[in-house]
């Protein structure tokens, strides 16, 4: 599982992205779990920060696989 940072998600990380091996499925709050484990001070983002599996915004309720990539993306303003 890929995840990749934008915007003030890599600035809180430092990283474009990192990978997670998953023994199982994870559901967004175990995703989460996970990212705040390794980033506590995502904590901040995690409000407005939607989560995108495979180029798709994720449902609530979704199941993220070991081999999807997920997009941390943070609200965006227009111009």
């Amino acid at each position: 599982m890929t995840l990749l940072y934008f915007a003030q998600a890599k600035r809180v990380t430092g990283l474009p992205s990192e990978t997670l091996s998953p023994a199982a499925p994870l559901s967004a709050d175990q995703l989460w779990s996970e990212i705040l484990r390794r980033h506590p001070d995502l904590a901040l983002l995690r409000p407005v920060v939607r989560l995108a599996r495979n180029g798709e915004f994720a449902a609530p309720d979704a199941l993220f696989l070991p081999g999807d990539e997920i997009a941390l993306i943070p609200p965006v303003s227009g111009g």
